[in-house]
């Protein structure tokens, strides 16, 4: 499964390093190259916004943030594979009282409307703790969802891009929910299937709606899958245990489920290995402590002690890995655990 973010840019963009010499440009990932502008607007833009209005959405308010979040549902009615996020746990997301990531975000979430019915939603943002890191003032769109009319999308990502540039932003990315440490990317390719847990799921129509404004890809990501039925007996899978083996007797590497009964202490072992592991990894922002947490709250939730593990080399933590069972399996579809959906639930 392929899935792709896209980015415009304003002139203002700063060169990359194979155009400047500048070997720093790459310290955080390469660049993307040849991006847009923002301005002039391509022929396929629609300036047009008669009949619609912007109105503005109180992320604080719960009923405010419900209605954002349920407004999309009636985008995905007859799709057979569309999951909906699990209200409970996106209504905590998406409130700035509980979800210390706002604490680094500058955001103004909207709704386009038309005739008194909202049909088009989104969150532009600035990340401070992304500026800060990366020495760019940058600008994120994020929960984009809008109905199949690019006069109502463009209208939405017209005042997202208006927004973001009265803040200073010189260069846009997106769909961000809210970084890459949070789901990433908009789907693309192979529409076939439900999505996995965290993987991101939209209409086939929302790339003609982001590229028409103007917008274009700024990197791939690649969702891998695997059969696991053959387990690690078929030729291939059996000179990677050996190697793996191998490695572990010669380097002394060993590894390890993580200890549940000290939570604490693994939780920050494993913010201190992700920090180290993604500190230049290209659109990665900083986590605070208290934002990882947050975070790993739900990873507890959801996660088998025995599919989260650390590789350890004599004896110190330098890697790990949280598998998680796809709960979208036993999801309802509707994203509702009440007022029976709980019960699939208990029985992962």
């Amino acid at each position: 499964m392929t899935t792709s973010e896209v980015t415009p840019s304003d002139a203002a963009r700063p060169r990359t390093a194979a155009a400047d010499g500048d070997a720093d440009a790459y310290r955080f990932g390469r660049p993307p190259e040849n991006l847009p502008d923002l301005e002039p607007a391509p022929p396929t833009r629609v300036a047009d916004m008669a009949g619609l209005e912007i109105v503005d959405v109180d992320l604080r308010d719960a009923r405010q943030r419900k209605r954002f979040l349920d407004m999309a549902d009636v985008f995905y009615e007859g799709d057979p594979n569309y999951i909906a996020p699990l209200r409970i746990q996106f209504m905590k997301f998406l409130d700035p009282g509980s979800n210390p990531c706002f604490k680094y975000l500058d955001h103004r979430a909207m709704f386009v409307v038309k005739d008194g019915v909202p049909v088009a939603r989104i969150v532009a943002h600035v990340d401070k703790a992304y500026s800060e890191h990366h020495g760019i003032k940058t600008g994120f769109f994020g929960f984009f969802e809008s109905a199949n009319d690019q006069k109502v999308a463009h209208a939405l990502l017209g005042e997202a891009t208006r927004w973001l540039r009265e803040r200073g932003c010189v260069e846009v990315f997106g769909p961000m929910n809210f970084s890459t440490n949070h789901q990433v990317g908009l789907l693309v390719e192979n529409f076939s299937r439900p999505p996995f847990v965290e993987n991101t799921y939209n209409p086939a129509y929302y790339e003609e709606l982001l590229t028409s404004f103007g917008f274009a890809k700024a990197k791939d990501l690649l969702t891998w899958m695997i059969d696991t039925t053959e387990g690690m007996d078929s030729k291939k899978r059996a000179r990677i245990r050996k190697v793996a083996d191998r490695v572990r007797k010669r380097e002394g590497v060993t590894v390890r489920p993580v200890k549940f009964s000290d939570t604490k202490t693994e939780i920050a072992r494993m913010y201190d290995l992700y920090t180290k592991a993604w500190e230049k990894n290209w659109g990665f922002a900083p986590l605070g402590r208290e934002e990882f947490d947050f975070m790993m709250a739900d990873l507890k939730t959801g996660a088998i002690a025995d599919l989260v593990l650390f590789v350890e080399f004599e004896g110190r933590p330098v890697g790990f890995c949280a598998t998680l069972p796809n709960i979208n399996e036993k999801m309802p579809k509707n994203g509702r655990l009440l007022p029976f959906a709980w019960v699939k639930m208990l029985n992962l």
